[in-house]
């Protein structure tokens, strides 16, 4: 069992609960797995909940390509009541009435949409002179992050029961919901912070298919870690195919272009390379004139 334990690859559509870390989940799954090669696609904050995926083995190599640059989630924003950290969890450092109409909140909502610039929050990830910022914060020195582009495709099923704004988010990857609820508060004039957060869409994956991170424990700790785990080739349904034969197949593992293959393809298009099976034996993207390997899955 250890032996094939060592050999799997693929991916886990975990629920990730919160008061988890997301490299403490992927540490669980790699400590039972016996494996170094697992890592998670997107990070959720501890008190985050919702879709993780964690890929394993020959699959973490896939990575990039499994969210097509697309998030969704369920946010709570709790008004008039500002932290330090932008959510639930840090210091209370600001509180005020909230006297605003419901009709305010859905204009400056509105204001969201498209391509927008945001601060990181102060206690992120982000890292500034290869330092992360919640690094210097808990230090407590001051840095500034410049604000990043970011875009927001929609926001929807809007409910308001003040002090709390609740709504569905679609949004590019890398987005911070923390700092949007911080500057949702700062524009309504009473402050603000992320008390809830759900993540419901990764890419093509919704939270309707994820697994209790506990249920794919369990099922890995009675000797069926496959029960739950996805292949590379249903972890990226949305990236369209072609298939290798013969000779080719041997060419595509072994990272040599093969002429035309791939030239119904646009420029700048990504592509998967497959086999008769449909097992997926590389990652391409078209270019003038052929193509260039992205990923080489070797042992397909």
């Amino acid at each position: 069992m250890d032996s094939r334990k060592a050999k799997i690859s693929g991916g886990y559509l975990i629920y990730k609960p919160r008061g988890l870390t997301s490299r403490q989940v992927d540490n669980k799954i790699g400590k039972l797995l016996r494996t170094r090669r697992v890592g998670h696609i997107g990070t959720l904050d501890p008190l985050a909940e919702g879709l993780m995926p964690v890929l394993v083995g020959l699959a973490t190599r896939i990575a990039p390509f499994i969210d097509s640059g697309i998030k969704s989630y369920r946010a709570e924003i709790t008004l008039g009541m500002s932290t330090d950290t932008d959510d639930a969890e840090g210091k209370v450092i600001e509180r005020n009435p909230v006297n605003v109409s419901p009709t305010k909140i859905f204009e400056e909502l509105k204001k969201f949409l498209g391509e927008i610039e945001q601060v990181p929050p102060r206690y992120s990830a982000k890292k500034i002179d290869g330092v992360p910022m919640y690094v210097s914060a808990r230090r407590g020195e001051e840095v500034i992050a410049q604000p990043k582009k970011v875009t927001i495709y929609s926001i929807d099923n809007v409910e308001i029961g003040l002090p709390k704004v609740k709504f569905d988010i679609e949004c590019s990857t890398g987005t911070y919901l923390r700092s949007i609820a911080r500057d949702l508060g700062s524009r309504l004039g009473c402050g603000g912070h992320l008390s809830n957060l759900v993540r419901t869409r990764v890419g093509p994956h919704t939270i309707k298919n994820s697994v209790k991170f506990e249920d794919v424990i369990t099922s890995i700790e009675q000797d069926e870690p496959e029960k739950y785990l996805l292949t590379e080739n249903e972890l990226l349904p949305h990236i369209p195919r072609v298939r290798a034969e013969g000779i080719t197949i041997w060419k595509v593992s072994h990272g040599q272009i093969v002429p035309r293959l791939g030239s119904q393809f646009k420029p700048g298009q990504i592509f998967a390379i497959v086999n008769s099976r449909g097992e997926i034996l590389a990652i391409a993207e078209k270019i003038s004139g052929g193509y260039k390997y992205k990923r080489v899955l070797i042992g397909k």
